[in-house]
């Protein structure tokens, strides 16, 4: 009976700490399903779920920006309007119309 109440404190603890489920059960060596049915019935479940939820799609978004600033760098640098890019292009549409005339 000790040992039933231990694991569940400390789950209750992880819990509130943060730590996922998996990771509970992979340190008190109790099925997800127990830990589980046991914190379902914690009375600011619900709420602690919320706040968790809130704050992984706070991170999400945070990280989607920032990856879109990435990629835009990238394409600014990939896309970019030079001179040089310029006569590339001029270049390319004379090789082209020329292979067209001549060939």
């Amino acid at each position: 009976m000790g040992s039933e109440i231990d694991w569940k404190e400390k789950a209750e603890k992880y819990f509130r700490d943060g730590l996922m489920i998996t990771d509970i059960e992979a340190l008190l060596g109790v099925s997800r399903k127990s830990i589980s049915a046991y914190l379902r019935k914690l009375p600011d479940y619900d709420r602690i779920k919320e706040e968790r939820r809130k704050e992984t799609d706070k991170r999400r978004r945070e990280y989607k920006t920032k990856k879109q600033k990435q990629y835009r760098r990238a394409s600014d640098s990939i896309y970019a309007v030079t001179s040089e890019t310029v006569k590339r292009e001029h270049e390319l549409a004379v090789m082209e119309l020329s292979r067209e005339k001549y060939h």
